[in-house]
């Protein structure tokens, strides 16, 4: 079960419908600059907002080149693992 983390802040709202976000609730929920936000208004008249989390496969198709042919499946986890086994070369000689 995930724990409840209550924080009261004020805001307003600008003439422009901008609202700043108090920085204790920005950290609270990792949100930056650049961080889209979802709103939704809830049965209640309660106002929701949180960040849209995105995922890998959002990101799919997003880097496809031209006159490229994809890689397969097998072809893509033997680099990860390549990447991975070099990342962790590359830490242990700093270490």
């Amino acid at each position: 079960m995930r724990s409840s983390l209550t924080l009261n802040s004020k805001a307003t709202v600008s003439s422009k419908g901008q609202i700043v976000i108090p920085k204790e609730i920005r950290l609270a929920l990792g949100i930056h600059s650049g961080t889209e936000l979802l709103f939704k208004i809830k049965e209640d008249g309660a106002l929701e907002a949180r960040p849209v989390r995105r995922s890998i496969e959002m990101f799919f198709g997003k880097l496809k080149q031209a006159k490229r042919t994809a890689l397969s499946g097998e072809a893509m986890d033997k680099a990860i693992i390549e990447a991975v086994l070099a990342n962790d070369q590359q830490r242990n000689k700093q270490n």
